[in-house]
């Protein structure tokens, strides 16, 4: 499968953009320090992940999209990527059974580490963060 069929979504995303129009994408972080999957770019055949992206139990979706992917494929479909962040630490989104201290760790604390967590570098928010958003614009 070529990289071009690969990025459909964003092809079709900016075909239905006017020039300068802008879309916003969120999507698990390939980045993330526990994704053990494959770069997107780098599988071949995706669709041998749905097997246990479905399965009772698991997270619901596969980590294979990887920051420079998303710049990669935005290029190739006519779109500019003018933001990308990183957000939702591990604990928040239930990752490495973190969710049971959800249920007994104060509210404030929960937000206070969210909140540190956004303060960190660049380049630790990208290993350490398990969601990433990028707003797109229809280049001319």
């Amino acid at each position: 499968m070529s990289s071009k069929s690969k990025n459909w979504l964003l092809t079709y995303v900016a075909r239905l953009l006017k020039p300068g129009g802008v879309a916003v994408m969120t999507t698990p972080n390939g980045r993330y320090f526990r994704n053990g999957l494959p770069r997107f770019s780098d599988c071949l055949d995706p669709s041998v992940f749905e097997a246990e992206q479905f399965k009772p139990g698991s997270e619901g979706h596969i980590f294979l999209l990887w920051p420079d992917e998303i710049r990669r494929f935005a290029q190739q479909s006519g779109l500019l990527v003018e933001q990308q962040t990183f957000f939702t630490t591990p604990l928040t989104n239930g990752h490495m059974k973190m969710h049971y201290l959800l249920r007994i760790m104060p509210e404030s604390w929960i937000w206070s580490l969210e909140n540190a967590a956004l303060s960190l570098p660049a380049s630790a928010k990208k290993l350490f963060m398990v969601q990433t958003a990028a707003r797109f614009r229809k280049t001319p």
